[in-house]
């Protein structure tokens, strides 16, 4: 237990600078907004909205990492959370679904933007590329660590 105990910490502490690069970065893109090109106000919003629901996810690990190093039994039961194989078999199926149905649903839509507008084409198929390429080379990766 005290190897998972000492994970905890390192993860306390890798969320903490998370949380204050990420606020750090925001601050700064706010100070030099003047210097960066003009967007409209979507744009903005959207970009607001990315930091601050960043900020958030990590705070909320944050604060459950915290909750669950105060006491042994909270430790006790957020280690079995997390090595529980049932949990870790449904993500690993619905990970691997998800990738299927992403890479159909984006392969459709780079078909149909082809018809419409090339730079949306381009954009969808680079996009394509990169999963794939990314998921064969994480497939090469399993494969040779097992």
């Amino acid at each position: 237990m005290d190897t998972f105990q000492q994970k905890v910490r390192t993860r306390i502490i890798v969320l903490t600078v998370l949380a204050v690069v990420v606020a750090l970065i925001y601050t700064g893109f706010m100070l030099y907004r003047s210097e960066l090109p003009i967007l409209n106000s979507f744009t903005k919003g959207f970009h607001q909205g990315i930091f601050f629901g960043l900020e958030l996810v990590i705070l909320g690990f944050l604060v459950q990492n915290i909750k669950g190093s105060r006491s042994e039994a909270a430790l006790k039961k957020m280690h079995i959370e997390e090595n529980d194989e049932r949990f870790s078999l449904i993500i690993q199926k619905t990970a691997s679904m998800t990738c299927l149905v992403m890479f159909a649903a984006l392969g459709v839509a780079t078909v149909i933007a082809g018809f419409l507008n090339a730079a949306v084409f381009f954009s969808l198929l680079g996009a394509l590329l990169f999963m794939v390429i990314l998921f064969y080379a994480m497939w090469m990766y399993f494969a040779r660590r097992n």
